[in-house]
């Protein structure tokens, strides 16, 4: 999938987005009126979350054929200024969403907070684990022999073989870059899904729907400051 095409995806994705956190916001309330069955929750849940998954496959489809692109998607122009400040491997950190948690529910029986504790430790060592990675493919491309050959471009030129390597050092680099990505995106999302196998369906209901207003308000912020340029 070009990056085009991805964008237009994720615009109709935005739309069928903001339709899921009204349904959570729905499922979550206190007003009896708005009250639907445990079953119609989980139907919610297992819809949402696939919701989610769908958006990074089509992603990493669109990742794995970006090419020169793939650096796009780690200051992606669908966020806000801001948000592209704060990412982590161009999108949100894993551990966020135990923050997220946190701040939704407040009535985690005392197991249910030792195995959260449990998995947010080993997420943050799956998040070193990434961003070592992240360091060594970037640490590649600034070897002496690469920054050499690149610092002749537009000095003397580069002699016979010199281009091709440079050419190869950053294909490496972009095919680096994408499994990175890959990996925190895999990351992210079995994290959120890890999170809701601990949590009740009530519970993963709230947590669900304040990971959904956040990318919305992201985005929509996004739409804002395209309306006022």
């Amino acid at each position: 999938m070009p990056i085009t095409s991805f964008t237009s995806f994720a615009n109709g994705w935005l739309i069928r987005h903001r339709h899921f956190v009204e349904q959570l916001t729905c499922a979550s309330s206190s007003d009896e009126t708005n009250r639907i069955t445990h079953q119609d929750q989980q139907f919610l849940v297992t819809q949402f979350l696939s919701h989610c998954l769908q958006y990074y496959q089509a992603k990493s489809s669109a990742v794995s054929v970006a090419g020169d692109n793939v650096f796009t998607f780690f200051s992606p122009p669908w966020f806000t200024s801001y948000a592209r400040l704060i990412l982590w491997v161009g999108d949100f950190k894993p551990s966020l969403v135990f923050k997220l948690t946190d701040s939704s529910v407040d009535d985690l029986t005392r197991h249910q907070r030792d195995r959260m504790s449990s998995l947010r430790s080993e997420t943050r060592r799956k998040e070193r684990d990434v961003m070592r990675d992240f360091a060594l493919v970037q640490q590649s491309v600034a070897d002496p022999p690469v920054m050499l050959a690149a610092r002749r471009v537009g000095a003397r030129g580069m002699v016979d073989g010199e281009e091709s390597d440079l050419e190869e050092a950053m294909d490496v680099l972009k095919n680096g870059m994408a499994a990175a990505m890959n990996s925190a995106d895999e990351l992210r999302c079995a994290t959120v899904g890890r999170v809701v196998e601990i949590l009740t369906t009530g519970q993963a209901v709230k947590v669900l729907r304040t990971i959904g207003e956040l990318h919305l308000r992201l985005r929509e912020v996004v739409s804002l400051e395209s309306d006022q340029e």
